[in-house]
């Protein structure tokens, strides 16, 4: 299996997800894999049991990030998925302590599994990309950054240790933040001049 480091427009996202031939299982394991900004590696290791909604906070427990049960990692998963979790472990009679993602003969579903998947579900659409499991990690990354969300808290959505770790994941160099930098600083001189007139 070869690692894409490709990402998917917002465009090419809204494709995919109305796109039609695709299972109710492998289109939410793709956008849990999204909205999460989770590694399909977390995405197929959860349980059903891992989903949590506390306090108007939906998340997904991480509980193989480290060993003491003290210290597990939560990470936001959006209500609106936190609710497709919910209706699709109903309908397809999934108990709490299964693996939410499961194939055709009711074990975990394997990565090798999860990257066909993903393979076959862009296929059925006009992207010519190599899009892998991981594409959507980065691409929900990408986009947070995109509209406007700070790259230190990117980098805490993707659980980076640091910021220079973040900024080559999604190819960010000084430049790229310079360049924004200069292009907020021309809109605010624009304002200062129009507003002295």
């Amino acid at each position: 299996m070869k690692y894409s480091k490709e990402w998917l427009s917002e465009k090419e996202i809204e494709i995919l997800w109305q796109t039609p031939g695709i299972s109710s299982r492998d289109l939410l394991l793709m956008r849990i894999c999204y909205y999460g900004a989770l590694r399909v590696s977390e995405a197929l290791n959860s349980k059903y049991e891992d989903y949590r909604n506390e306090d108007d906070y939906t998340y997904l427990l991480l509980r193989d990030q480290k060993t003491d049960k003290r210290n597990w990692e939560t990470q936001p998963v959006p209500p609106h998925i936190y609710g497709e979790i919910e209706r699709f472990c109903k309908d397809k009679k999934i108990k709490s302590q299964d693996f939410v993602f499961q194939s055709n003969r009711s074990s975990q579903l394997s990565y090798p599994m999860a990257y066909k998947i993903v393979k076959k579900c862009v296929e059925l659409t006009e992207i010519k990309k190599p899009i892998t499991t991981h594409s959507f990690r980065r691409s929900r990354a990408t986009h947070l950054l995109n509209n406007g969300m700070a790259l230190e808290d990117v980098s805490g959505i993707l659980r980076h240790k640091d910021l220079e770790t973040t900024m080559k994941y999604l190819k960010i160099s000084k430049k790229d933040l310079f360049d924004r930098m200069r292009r907020i600083d021309k809109k605010i001189l624009f304002k200062k001049i129009k507003g002295s007139e």
